[in-house]
This record gives structure tokens, C-alpha cells and sequence, in this order.
């Protein structure tokens, strides 16, 4: 990996797959631009990502954001080796081997996901992209996430306006909460359970909605986001009927260890992707 200016140079590609890791359900900012090429944002920033089958570059004037961003301190390769005689992971770990899972903005992943539930991907990108044209800064070429702020001073009319449905009401109190001080970094001090149901105190919020932030924006390890696509690897791993989400995810823990998070995204994303 080289890193100047302006680009991040990466060569190894074993642990690297900018579809993979755009397609894999954890982010909804991204546009297609051409071939291996992709258009990255998070929070007020920008990345363009072009990927061959030699190496990939992200160039961005955030270089250190983005470094983090990509998660390109952390050591893919024994993640994968330390799963591979876990259940049901080899197939997986070989199908999505170039997943990394982001570093992403707490607040936009709070939002992102009280959107994504029961809905779907163009859907849920709709919404997003109306949100920050309507609210968010002007950042030249593109508008950043809008502020808890700036988004509690709209109402449930406005959000319902902009799409979001049910959901309207949700992005409004929501909102409020965090710019009256809901605490959304208190929530790395917790255990994953704890955390989980922290967030579930804020409207909208579930608890596999909690676990995706968790997961996407803490980076925690201790979950284990349980959907439909998760229920048939459930069912294929352990074979019971069992039909209780948090059973379910506790199960799944039990198995998968310390690297869950990571586990996760490997079966979700061969089951969702692969079949």
C-alpha cells in the first residue's frame, strides 16, 4: 500500500474488492461512475474509488479519513484465516473475500438505517440523497449528511414529504433526541447487548437496526444483525426451527466468537449475493 498525496495506492487486492465492499449492505452513499469506478461520501466528505485487476486507488483530499474509513490498518487476512473452520465460512470467507467493513459516521449510520428498515436499497438511496439535497451543506459537487441540527428543525411533514413514509415521524424525534443531547459516543463504553438496547431507547430503532449502526458505525464485534437473508443461514447452520430474532443472534455470537461483526457480513453477503 503507498500512500501520497492526494491517492491511497493499494496493490495487495486479496482483501479488497470495492463492489464487495459497497454492495454488502453497509452503505447507501456511493454512485457507480463507470467500470471499477465508484464515487464515495460520508458525512461532509468525498472519495473517488477506481479498482482494476492490478490495484485500486482511492484519491480524495480526506486521505486520512478515508484511510480509516476503508479500515486498511486492520489485517483482513487473519480475520479470514481465524474463521475459516467456523461453520459455513469458507464458502462465504472465498465468495466475499475483498469485504472490509467501514468506518463510518455515527450519526449518518444512525439515519441511514432507521431509513433502510423494511424498505430497499433504491429506495433507501432515494431517500438519503433527497435528505441531503434538501438539508445538507453545499459542499461544491455534492452536499454533505445534514446535522442532528439542522434535521431536528424540520417536522414529520417534511420527511414524510421527501418519501421516508412511516418513517417520517421516526426521523423527526429522532432527531430532536440526539440534538438535545442524546449521547450517540457513550455508546462505544457499553457492551454490545447494553449498547443494543441503548439505541433502541431512540425512536425508530430496533433491535437489528441497532445492531447494523453498531456494527457499521462502532465497528463492534459483539453483534450480529439478524434479517431475513440471516434466518436461512441460521437455519442452514443449525437446522432448528428456531424463529426468535434474539435467540437467533445469540446463537450466532456463540459460534462466530470474537470476529461476529465480520462473520456476519461473510454469510449475509454470500447468502444475499452469491446464490
Amino acid at each position: 500500500m503507498l500512500v501520497e498525496k492526494n491517492s491511497i495506492i493499494i496493490t495487495d487486492l486479496s482483501s479488497f474488492d470495492i463492489r464487495q465492499i459497497l454492495d454488502c449492505g453497509q452503505i447507501f452513499r456511493y454512485s457507480k461512475m463507470g467500470e471499477g469506478l465508484y464515487r464515495v461520501y460520508s458525512s461532509d466528505k468525498t472519495c473517488m474509488v477506481e479498482q482494476t485487476s492490478e490495484k485500486a486507488v482511492i484519491t480524495t483530499d480526506d486521505i486520512e479519513y478515508f484511510y480509516n474509513f476503508f479500515d486498511l490498518d486492520r489485517d483482513y487476512g487473519k480475520i479470514k484465516a481465524s474463521l475459516a473452520d467456523k461453520p459455513f465460512m469458507k464458502e462465504a470467507i472465498e465468495y466475499g473475500r475483498g469485504i472490509r467493513i467501514l468506518n463510518q459516521d455515527k450519526w449518518e449510520m444512525l439515519i441511514s438505517f432507521i431509513i433502510s428498515a423494511n424498505n430497499h436499497i433504491p429506495r433507501i438511496k432515494g431517500i438519503i440523497d433527497r435528505l441531503c439535497k434538501s438539508l445538507g451543506k453545499d459542499m461544491g459537487e455534492y452536499r454533505a449528511f445534514p446535522t442532528a441540527q439542522k434535521m431536528a428543525e424540520q417536522d414529520e411533514n417534511f420527511y414524510a414529504a421527501i418519501g421516508a413514509g412511516y418513517r417520517a415521524k421516526y426521523l423527526a424525534e429522532t432527531s430532536k433526541a440526539v440534538a438535545q443531547g442524546f449521547d450517540l459516543d457513550e455508546i462505544a463504553n457499553l457492551d454490545g447487548m447494553s449498547a443494543n438496547k441503548r439505541l433502541c431507547t431512540l425512536m425508530g430503532i430496533g433491535p437489528k437496526v441497532a445492531d447494523c449502526i453498531l456494527l457499521f458505525a462502532y465497528h463492534r464485534q459483539d453483534v450480529f444483525p439478524v434479517d431475513t437473508w440471516i434466518k436461512k443461514v441460521y437455519k442452514d447452520i443449525v437446522g432448528d426451527g428456531e424463529n426468535n430474532n434474539l435467540a437467533i443472534r445469540k446463537k450466532l455470537i456463540a459460534t462466530y466468537g470474537e470476529y461476529s461483526g465480520y462473520a456476519q457480513q461473510y454469510l449475509f453477503f454470500n447468502k444475499r449475493d452469491g446464490k
